[in-house]
């Protein structure tokens, strides 16, 4: 569904993203990994259209997007969860969740749309009418996850989901994300600062490390490669198994660094 070759962005004159090239199959759920200042905002941004790629394609159900704006991304079929959330905090609950339906027409369907986000998210419910401002840091999460559904995305790119919020939040929001996932098919790009939650969910994963994608392959055989361990599981082979413990390989990714210890920072943004 998403193919990314030899992607290059950055801010102003500052190149954070190195040739990236990587894929998304249709309905999957594919994670993205690596520490803070490795590039991975700035990678979900530039697939959105937020910032501008410098060279390099991106297609989408074939076709190619780079040069397009996030109105044509978004009519195509893009959503983004941006990290932080960037919810309208003097907005209702309700008015948050129709920004995510900007655009659309069709006032019955955009209204079953808000029952089948209340569905996923009850806690919602009892706050349509309250300002956004008001929510939780979970309730918040919820939010703008339900805004993004809204748009009727094929692909969602959801940026550090787990950023702030209670292990038992986290939990709650990874199952309704893997309900949508796996029963209905929505195919997503998962940015999570926490690996090990983040390996036992996806399909398939990358390591991104200062800009450049330096690993990828199966969950379960990421999960085992010392690498990974030490930088991101804390030394040790994930106590759970991820749920896609297929036969496949870890592989270097051609033209990657070598993988380092350290982290390097990229200006601020992650």
């Amino acid at each position: 569904m998403l193919r990314v070759e030899g992607l290059h962005a950055g801010y102003g004159p500052l190149e954070i993203l190195h040739g990236i090239s990587l894929e998304v199959p249709a309905g999957s759920l594919v994670a993205l990994l690596g520490a803070n200042g490795a590039g991975k905002t700035t990678l979900m941004r530039t697939l959105m259209g937020l910032l501008p790629t410098r060279s390099g394609r991106i297609l989408f159900a074939d076709q190619e997007i780079q040069r397009a704006g996030v109105e044509r991304r978004v009519r195509l079929g893009l959503a983004l969860v941006p990290e932080g959330r960037e919810l309208f905090p003097s907005l209702s609950v309700r008015e948050n969740l129709l920004m995510g339906a900007f655009g659309r027409r069709g006032r019955a369907a955009i209204e079953s749309d808000i029952e089948r986000v209340l569905a996923y998210f009850p806690a919602l419910k009892a706050r349509l009418s309250l300002p956004a401002a008001s929510l939780s840091g979970g309730e918040g999460q919820m939010l703008a996850i339900g805004r993004a559904l809204m748009g009727q995305p094929r692909l969602l790119l959801i940026d550090e989901l787990s950023q702030g919020l209670a292990p038992a939040i986290v939990e709650s929001v990874l199952a309704v994300l893997l309900r949508l996932n796996r029963q209905e098919g929505l195919t997503m790009l998962l940015v999570e600062q926490n690996a090990r939650k983040a390996l036992k969910v996806a399909n398939l994963a990358y390591v991104l490390q200062s800009g450049s994608l330096v690993l990828q392959g199966r969950p379960a055989e990421l999960a085992a490669n010392p690498i990974i361990q030490q930088l991101y599981l804390g030394g040790e082979a994930s106590a759970e198994a991820p749920e896609d413990a297929g036969t496949g390989q870890v592989s270097l990714v051609s033209g990657g660094p070598a993988i380092s210890n350290g982290a390097e920072e990229e200006g601020g943004n992650g």
